[in-house]
C-alpha cells in the first residue's frame, strides 16, 4: 500500500488534454475577453495619440550625356569600362557617388540649418550631431532598377516633408556641380599644359625644318610624307594613352588592373616607336617631328576646348523626374496593424496566463496532498510513541 502511494506521489501531474484546454478556455472566457478588450482599447487609444508622420518622395534621373572622350569619338575602352570611373565632366558611370553626397554631413547639415530641425526635433542641448542623426533616420535614398534615384523624407508636417525632399535635390545638384567644376578645372589645367608643350615643340620642329630646308634645298616628297604620317599616328596613339593614364592615376592606385593595362599599352607603343628605323635623312626626321606635333595638337586642342566648356557648366547634374508634393495620407502610425497586433498578442498572452495559472494550481494541489499525508503519518507516529511510553511506565 505504501509503495503504491509513493509511486502515485512521484508521478508527474497529467498534462492538460484538448477537451480540458477547451473547458478551461470556456470557464475563463471572461478573463480572456476582458484582457483582449482592455489591451485592444489601449492600443487603439495609443495609435490615435501617436503623432502622424508623412512621407514625401522625389525622383531623379541621372545624366545620360557622354563623357569628354566619348564626345570626341576617341574614348579608351579601358577607361570607359572602369566601374565608377570619373568622367572628365565630373560625372560617374553609376549613381553611387550621388548617394555619398546625399548621406554626407555637408548635405545633412545644410538641411538641418535650412529647416531649423534642431527646434523641430526638440534636440537636447541644441546638438547638431543629434539633429543630423535623427534626420538620417527619417530619410532614405534608393536606386531603382531603371537607375532612377528616389529620395524619401519622413516628417510630421506634410509640407515640410515635401520641401525637405526637394531641398535634398537642390543640395545634390549644387554639390555635384561644384565637384564637377573642380574636376573639370583640374583636367583643363592638365590638358592645357600638354597643349602648350605641344605648341612649343611644334614651333621648334618647324623652325628646325625650315632652317634645314633653306640650307640644303631639299623638299619632302608626298611619298615620304605618307610614311611620316603613319609614324606620327603612333606618336598620337601613345599621347592618347598617356593622357588617359594620367587621368586614371588620379582616381586609382598603381595596382589597379586598368592602370596596369594602360601602362602596358603605353610601353608597347613606345617599343614600336623605338623600333622604327632612322630614315637616314635629316630632312625626313625633321619633317616627321613636325607631323607628329601637328597630330598631337589635333588631338589635344578639341580636348582642351571641351574641358573649358565642362569647367563653365552650371546646369543641374540630375534631372528632376517627379517633384515632391505634400502627401495627403500619413505614412505612420499604421493604426490597423497596431490594433490587430495588440488583439492577437493579448489573446495569446491571456491563454498563456491561464495555462500557467492552471499548471501552478495543479502543482499546488499535488503538493498539498503530499503535505496532508505527511501530517497524518507524523500524527500516527506520535500516537505510537505515546503508546509505547505508557506501556513502559506501566511495567515500572
Amino acid at each position: 500500500m505504501n509503495m503504491q502511494e509513493d509511486s502515485h506521489r512521484s508521478s508527474p501531474a497529467p498534462n492538460l488534454s484538448l477537451p480540458g484546454f477547451l473547458s478551461l478556455l470556456l470557464e475563463r472566457r471572461r478573463f480572456i475577453i476582458a484582457n483582449v478588450l482592455v489591451v485592444t482599447i489601449l492600443a487603439t487609444i495609443i495609435s490615435f495619440v501617436l503623432p502622424k508622420w508623412y512621407r514625401a518622395t522625389a525622383t531623379l534621373l541621372p545624366p545620360k550625356q557622354p563623357d569628354l572622350f566619348g564626345a570626341l569619338g576617341s574614348v579608351s575602352n579601358v577607361l570607359k569600362g572602369i566601374p565608377g570611373a570619373i568622367r572628365l565632366g565630373g560625372q560617374r558611370n553609376s549613381g553611387y557617388n550621388y548617394f555619398a553626397i546625399l548621406k554626407s554631413r555637408t548635405a545633412l547639415e545644410a538641411v538641418v540649418e535650412r529647416f531649423n530641425l534642431i527646434e523641430v526635433y526638440e534636440v537636447a542641448d541644441s546638438s547638431m550631431e543629434l539633429a543630423i542623426k535623427e534626420l538620417a533616420g527619417n530619410v532614405s535614398f534608393e536606386e531603382t532598377n531603371n537607375d532612377d534615384i528616389v529620395i524619401e523624407v519622413l516628417d510630421r508636417d506634410p509640407r515640410r516633408a515635401a520641401d525637405m525632399a526637394n531641398f535634398f535635390v537642390q543640395i545634390l545638384n549644387e554639390i555635384s556641380i561644384r565637384m564637377g567644376t573642380l574636376e573639370a578645372r583640374s583636367n583643363r589645367e592638365f590638358i592645357e599644359k600638354r597643349v602648350e608643350d605641344a605648341r612649343a615643340q611644334l614651333k621648334v620642329s618647324e623652325e628646325q625644318l625650315r632652317a634645314y630646308q633653306e640650307k640644303s634645298g631639299l623638299i619632302i616628297t608626298p611619298e615620304q610624307s605618307s610614311s611620316v604620317s603613319a609614324v606620327g599616328g603612333l606618336y598620337v596613339s601613345r599621347t592618347k594613352k598617356e593622357v588617359e593614364l594620367a587621368i586614371l592615376r588620379r582616381q586609382a592606385t598603381s595596382e589597379n588592373p586598368a592602370v596596369k593595362q594602360l601602362e602596358a599599352e603605353v610601353g608597347e607603343l613606345s617599343r614600336r616607336i623605338g623600333a622604327i628605323p632612322e630614315a637616314g635623312m635629316t630632312s625626313l626626321r625633321l619633317y616627321r617631328e613636325v607631323v607628329i606635333q601637328q597630330k598631337i595638337l589635333e588631338f589635344l586642342i578639341p580636348l582642351y576646348e571641351q574641358a573649358r566648356i565642362d569647367e563653365q557648366k552650371d546646369m543641374p547634374v540630375l534631372l528632376l523626374l517627379d517633384k515632391a508634393v505634400p502627401p495627403e495620407r500619413k505614412a505612420r502610425p499604421k493604426r490597423v496593424i497596431i490594433v490587430v497586433t495588440a488583439f492577437i498578442l493579448s489573446f495569446l498572452s491571456g491563454i498563456g496566463v491561464l495555462l500557467l495559472r492552471n499548471a501552478a494550481a495543479r502543482q499546488t494541489r499535488a503538493g498539498g496532498s503530499d503535505v496532508g499525508r505527511l501530517r497524518t503519518h507524523w500524527a500516527d507516529t506520535k500516537r505510537e510513541l505515546l503508546f509505547w511510553r505508557r506501556q513502559e511506565r506501566g511495567r515500572e
